[in-house]
């Protein structure tokens, strides 16, 4: 089967022969191939594919020339084979891809995220990092300033940090540790302001043995949904958060506290009372401040 790449630059593999950059016939051919690659066999018409071509300035014979591009396009690819018979097939109203005979890495990356989805925990795992390599390169990066693109790869992103997450939480269940920390980074690096993403990735780091790592994920959402958002972490958040900071089990009675630790429980404390009503704070903060020092100065 003939593959459309759409990671990295796009690319069309028709009988074993790579076609790309100004081979495709140029940037709007390229658009043409790209907006029916994402549609994945369903059928787009004319008109939409002007609107996103041209993005609300098309000119009056928009419609005659995208059928050109159509044109030059076939001929790109058509891999010897006539225009008739070409992957990209005209439909009563528009235009779409011969899926049967030419697949694209976009829907194969979708395909295995579908699949980990209802996967024991394991193939999950190895599902959702082969859906990884396959998109280790951006979407589309011919199109930065593409709209269209633009929805694309922020569908893509949710689909890889919901896919990631739920990865890292099986990997987590079934004691894989080194597979939560990865899977959990990926996650928090696609979208560092996805709460269940953060949450995960505390555990996971907890787990490994890095209670203050995982401490600063927290301080380090909490400063961004404020500053970005002006909101404070969910209340599920805060709670993992908490529970790392007063857990005591055996491994963690043994360890001496790091200074994360300590100034978060200080600032849990502060926060905590700042709620209180009717209650002065000012003293509270001076009180604070001073054992702060004091315990700070001995770690």
């Amino acid at each position: 089967m003939d593959r459309i790449r759409i990671f990295g630059a796009t690319t069309v593999v028709v009988d074993g022969h790579e076609v790309h950059g100004p081979a495709l016939g140029g940037a709007k051919p390229r658009q043409v191939l790209e907006v029916l690659a994402l549609a994945d066999g369903a059928p787009v018409t004319k008109d939409r594919l002007v609107e996103m071509l041209w993005e609300g300035a098309a000119p009056g014979s928009a419609v005659a020339t995208l059928e050109s591009y159509v044109c030059v396009l076939r001929r790109a690819i058509g891999g010897g084979r006539p225009g008739r018979d070409s992957v990209v097939q005209t439909t009563s109203a528009g235009y779409r891809l011969d899926t049967t005979r030419i697949s694209t890495d976009l829907a194969a990356c979708r395909a295995l995220l579908a699949t980990a989805a209802s996967a024991a925990p394991a193939d999950a795992i190895a599902l959702v990092r082969a859906a990884l390599e396959l998109s280790d390169q951006p979407l589309l990066p011919a199109e930065a300033r593409a709209a269209w693109a633009d929805r694309e790869r922020d569908v893509l992103a949710h689909q890889l940090v919901a896919a990631c997450t739920s990865a890292a939480r099986h990997a987590v269940a079934v004691g894989d540790v080194a597979a939560a920390v990865e899977l959990s980074a990926r996650a928090t690096g696609l979208d560092p302001l996805d709460e269940a993403a953060v949450r995960v990735r505390m555990t996971a780091l907890d787990a490994a043995g890095r209670r203050a790592e995982a401490l600063r994920c927290y301080l380090a959402l909490r400063a961004r949904l404020v500053d970005e958002l002006g909101v404070e972490p969910s209340a599920a958040t805060r709670d993992t958060y908490v529970g790392l900071l007063v857990a005591t089990d055996e491994r963690r009675r043994s360890e001496r506290p790091s200074r994360t630790e300590v100034t978060g429980l200080l600032d849990l404390l502060r926060d905590t009372l700042s709620r209180v009503p009717g209650l002065d704070t000012a003293p509270v903060d001076h009180a604070l401040a001073g054992v702060a020092t004091q315990a700070l100065s001995l770690l």
